[in-house]
């Protein structure tokens, strides 16, 4: 009977901390009141994506920002949860103007990865699609962006071929061919948030379910920052760290084993301040930003002297969401 009642207690303590944690059932209940033409329960939750590569061993790679945010997906179907998804940025987001163009926002959310640049769809005729042919993994990224020049790192011993191609952020879990390589009819090769969900485009952390942490780490347009970051890249950081991230004179940026643990505050505190503070204390990485504060030039240790602002902060969150671009997941974290 102790034992009994122990578990009873515990259950409820568990079953109190989950609602307080609930932060998602607000915007669920907004989102009711605006768009209840489904009579949908927002009690229900459908958080997991389901197609063939969304786990790795018992690790979901991907998660569904939208079971939140359109919870009657399911009904809606994935078109017009996505229209919605940028009306309501534009409604309840504080400075949503100002967000949009800093992020450059098209406000037009293509629901569907697919083989052409519209798919039929069930809610609207036809919908914009992500073209897999242009936009995924034998393409060249979000937008074409190639590298051409002599070898980088050759005094390092690493030999790069003269023009790089980005393949871009898209991975070959969601080819359509791949999921469906029977269907010759695009539109039923069509793969879309609701399968795949948000993050295998915006990478966040998916830490937890609560407001604050569910969002942490989101790349706010992929788009944008594959092809500024890559710009940023290629002009400061490719001459020690590579035409591919494979390292040279720095470490390497493409390892998930070596990097792949660590958050953007970690990035922005190396490309910020570089030698200047303790991560690379002694190191050749020039401070891009400003110089840490408690940080002393020591003649016998530092390779050189701090420098003057460089990248802004906004330059360096942008590189910083392109250089995670290359984080994979060929091996286990």
């Amino acid at each position: 009977m102790i034992l009994s009642a122990l578990l009873i207690a515990l259950v409820g303590i568990a079953a109190i901390r989950d609602s307080q944690d609930r932060d998602y059932l607000a915007i669920q209940q907004r989102y009711q009141s605006d768009h209840n033409d489904t009579g949908f329960n927002i009690q229900v939750q459908q958080i997991f994506p389901a197609f063939a590569d969304a786990k790795r061993g018992d690790t979901f790679r991907v998660e569904r920002c939208i079971s939140c945010h359109v919870p009657d997906i399911g009904t809606i179907g994935p078109e017009l949860a996505a229209q919605r998804l940028a009306q309501d940025f534009m409604k309840y987001q504080p400075n949503a103007q100002a967000v949009a163009a800093q992020n450059h926002y098209t406000l037009v959310h293509p629901a569907y990865i697919a083989n052409g640049i519209s798919v039929p769809s069930a809610t609207k005729g036809f919908a914009p699609a992500m073209d897999y042919t242009q936009y995924g993994i034998t393409g060249t990224g979000f937008a074409p962006y190639s590298v051409t020049g002599a070898t980088t790192n050759a005094k390092q011993g690493y030999a790069v071929t003269p023009t790089t191609v980005l393949p871009g952020p898209l991975p070959a879990a969601v080819d359509p061919k791949a999921l469906n390589p029977t269907q010759t009819n695009p539109s039923l090769q069509k793969v879309g948030i609701d399968q795949v969900g948000c993050i295998v485009c915006h990478n966040g952390s998916r830490l937890s379910l609560n407001q604050t942490d569910a969002h942490q780490n989101l790349i706010a347009n992929p788009e944008y920052d594959f092809t500024s970051g890559a710009q940023l890249y290629y002009k400061y950081c490719v001459t020690c760290h590579g035409v591919q991230g494979e390292g040279g004179k720095g470490p390497p940026l493409s390892n998930q084993d070596r990097l792949g643990y660590f958050n953007e505050d970690y990035y922005y505190r190396c490309i910020e301040y570089g030698f200047t503070d303790f991560e690379h204390i002694g190191s050749i990485m020039p401070n891009w930003g400003s110089t840490a504060t408690d940080f002393t030039y020591d003649p016998t240790r530092d390779k050189q002297r701090p420098g003057s602002r460089i990248l802004s902060e906004n330059q360096i969150q942008i590189l910083i969401q392109f250089i995670r671009h290359w984080e994979n997941y060929n091996t286990l974290p």
